[in-house]
């Protein structure tokens, strides 16, 4: 990992706790969900990606194996979008910030998180903006 990456990492683990303090209407297991979902698009789970999606997941307190489960059927768990729109768009960021750690963009991955902002109620242009904005301070190394 690139120190640029490891600062968005820690960035995007901050705003996660912010995020998932508690979960009673299960925002987190949904994030967790549009995660794991995002990193499997491309149809391979990349050991980076893996890693991330295990690591915010233990910090928004969701077991092992809940993530297994989670990751296993991802269908059983429900779209719950934050209320705030601060918080969709951290979590927006946090799916690109996925989609880029392996260094590449993959087209299913891309689409996907577009899908993700729309039943989020934001515009998808909004993930061609953050991906734009990881480029420009050198946060990731995808070729964009």
């Amino acid at each position: 990992m690139l120190i640029g990456e490891i600062y968005a990492f820690n960035i995007l683990i901050m705003d996660l706790l912010k995020i998932f303090k508690s979960d009673t209407n299960g925002i987190r297991r949904s994030h967790l969900k549009n995660l794991i979902c995002v990193a499997m698009a491309d149809g391979h789970l990349d050991e980076g990606e893996w890693e991330m999606v295990k690591s915010i997941a233990r910090l928004m307190e969701i077991t092992e194996e809940e993530i297994e489960t989670i990751r296993k059927n991802p269908d059983a768990v429900s779209f719950v979008p934050p209320r705030r729109y601060e918080d969709k768009v951290e979590q927006i960021q946090d799916l690109v910030s996925l989609m880029t750690i392996d260094g590449e963009i993959n087209a299913r991955e891309l689409e996907l998180c577009k899908k993700i902002s729309l039943r989020l109620d934001i515009l998808p242009q909004i993930v061609d903006q953050v991906l734009e904005e990881m480029s420009s301070h050198g946060t990731n190394n995808a070729n964009s």
